[in-house]
This record gives C-alpha cells, sequence and structure tokens, in this order.
C-alpha cells in the first residue's frame, strides 16, 4: 500500500526538529503523528517537557510543539508498506528536509528511527553537517522496541541524556 506522510509541523522560529519514518496504520487512521496509543512518544515528550500532550487534541499538540519550537516531520514523504513495521518500507522518496529548515532556525534535529535515521544520514547528513546541523539518533519509541527498552523509564532516561531543546 502506497501512503503519503503528514504536513510539517514548522514554522520559522523551530530550532529542532523531530523526524519519525512514516506515518503508521494507527497514525494514519488518527490523521497525526504518533497516533498509536502504544507509541511511548507522547508520554515520553510530556515528561521531559512538563505538558500532557496525551490529552491534546492535534491542533493543541501542533501549536505546543510550535511555542516550543520544536518541528514535527517524517523522512519520508511516500513510501509502499504494508502494516507499520519501518522494516517493511519499500519504494521509499524523500521529503526534502534541507530545504524544508531553510529558513527556520533548526540546528539540531532527532530521528526516532534506526532506519529513518541511516537513510538520512545517507541521503543529507553531508550537506546538513556542512551547514551546521547536528543529527542525533533517538531510541524509537514505538511499542516494536520494547525488547530494547521494556519500561518507560529506561526509555525516558535515554532520550533525557539525547534530547536537548
Amino acid at each position: 500500500m502506497l501512503i503519503k506522510c503528514f504536513e510539517p509541523v514548522i514554522d520559522k522560529d523551530c530550532k529542532v526538529l523531530i523526524l519519525g519514518s512514516a506515518p503508521s496504520v494507527l497514525s494514519r487512521k488518527a490523521e497525526f503523528y504518533y497516533g498509536n496509543p502504544t507509541n511511548r512518544f507522547w508520554k515520553i515528550l510530556s515528561a521531559i517537557l512538563g505538558v500532557n500532550f496525551i490529552a491534546m487534541s492535534n491542533a493543541e499538540k501542533t501549536a505546543e510543539l510550535l511555542r516550543r519550537h520544536i518541528a514535527l516531520f517524517d523522512v519520508f514523504a511516500s513510501c509502499e508498506i504494508e502494516g507499520s513495521l519501518d522494516s517493511d518500507i519499500k519504494n521509499a522518496r524523500f521529503n526534502d528536509i534541507p530545504a524544508l529548515i531553510e529558513n527556520t532556525d533548526v540546528k539540531t534535529i532527532y530521528i526516532t528511527s534506526k532506519k529513518a535515521c541511516r537513510d538520512f544520514i545517507g541521503r543529507f547528513g553531508s550537506r546538513l553537517k556542512a551547514d551546521g546541523v547536528k543529527i542525533i539518533s533517538l531510541p524509537s519509541t514505538s511499542s516494536a522496541n520494547r525488547s530494547k527498552f521494556k519500561t518507560d523509564g529506561e526509555l525516558l532516561a535515554e532520550w533525557i541524556k539525547l534530547f536537548k531543546i
């Protein structure tokens, strides 16, 4: 099945960009990023920022992210995938992230998928690093990543080490 990414959450004042790979089945149903209730993204971000993203609507999440100068998008503009596993992504087309952040204050990009990070660095890494942009791989918040970070506390501790705004 061919899927397309959501519109980016970004404005000119954003300082960091968080990238996922592509919307999961449940995210597509929720019509917003990290829409699977078992994905720990909003829970982890809530703990780090001291905001209850879980209780917010998609519009409220967008407004709060922008208020905190955090952009959100996906590495892949479109891809073929059955289900939601990144390992099943085929025929991916990249979003033009360098163009997206060109007129912003984004100097750090966090990527929440190993596959997306590897592919992104291969495609844009040298260009962005030459422009002074840091690219940091964050542990996935997907429930499929529970084998490495069994508890939310373990995952949160790793994010706290890496995620700076």
